[in-house]
């Protein structure tokens, strides 16, 4: 899923009642619906407010030469990457 395709799957819930609560109570399952693959230790929070907005919070600084996790090399070797555009590349599969 690319920047468009994300933009497009959260439009419902700023357009439609129905569509809004069903991304407020569960909004991973929404965008995986939509095709945004996110690993099961990725957590996705939706709120309310005046402003659309994305934080991303990042987990503790590792190490260079720490030995990498199951899960990073899982992800490695799932063909994940992270470019130019950062950590949205790896997370949006783009």
């Amino acid at each position: 899923m690319d920047a468009q395709g994300f933009v497009a799957a959260l439009t419902p819930a700023v357009t439609d009642a129905n569509a809004r609560e069903r991304f407020l109570a569960d909004p991973k399952a929404v965008l995986a619906g939509a095709g945004l693959d996110l690993p099961q230790w990725f957590t996705v929070s939706a709120r309310e407010g005046d402003t659309a907005e994305l934080t991303i919070t990042l987990p503790a600084l590792r190490e260079p030469d720490a030995d990498l996790s199951d899960m990073d090399l899982e992800w490695s070797a799932g063909g994940r990457k992270v470019s130019h555009t950062g950590l949205m590349s790896s997370v949006l599969g783009c």
